[in-house]
């Protein structure tokens, strides 16, 4: 999926499930290296390390958690690969949207924001399914 010049890695699984790679999730929103020593939300929770930060926790909620499970599939190629469920993008954005509204992003966290709010700003108008159905071409699959 493209956002401007911010592109996103996308797939349809067999059995139709829409997923958002993981490494095409971090790189699109700025993050394009792993970071240093993982940090855990709560109860085993799997959110990328730049959502556990304390300024952010006050705007995590409990579906961002049920989203940030991660989905295990096979690529193409037959490796094993990652992914998040399509809302996840959304809600992400809105966590990044709500603490920018409230002024409590730091410095560091400006570039990761700037890019979410282009991300935010065409989600807005669109759906997700539909943004990933046309990025893959599983629309011409799913009509047939």
């Amino acid at each position: 999926m493209r956002f401007e010049d911010i592109e996103i890695e996308v797939n349809v699984l067999d059995n139709g499930q829409r997923v958002i790679t993981q490494r095409g999730f971090m790189v699109g929103v700025g993050r394009i290296r792993p970071p240093r020593g993982r940090q855990y939300y709560r109860g085993g929770a799997n959110l990328p390390a730049f959502l556990t930060v304390q300024n952010l926790k006050p705007f995590i909620g409990e579906s961002l958690i049920v989203l940030a499970n991660q989905v295990e599939f096979r690529t193409k190629q037959g490796g094993k690969a990652f992914g998040y469920a399509a809302n996840f993008l959304p809600e992400v954005c809105d966590v990044f949207v709500r603490a920018q509204r409230a002024g409590v992003l730091k410095a560091t966290q400006r570039n990761l924001a700037n890019r979410i709010r282009v991300i935010a700003e065409k989600l807005r108008h669109s759906d997700m399914i539909r943004l990933i159905d046309e990025a893959t071409g599983y629309q011409d699959a799913r009509d047939r």
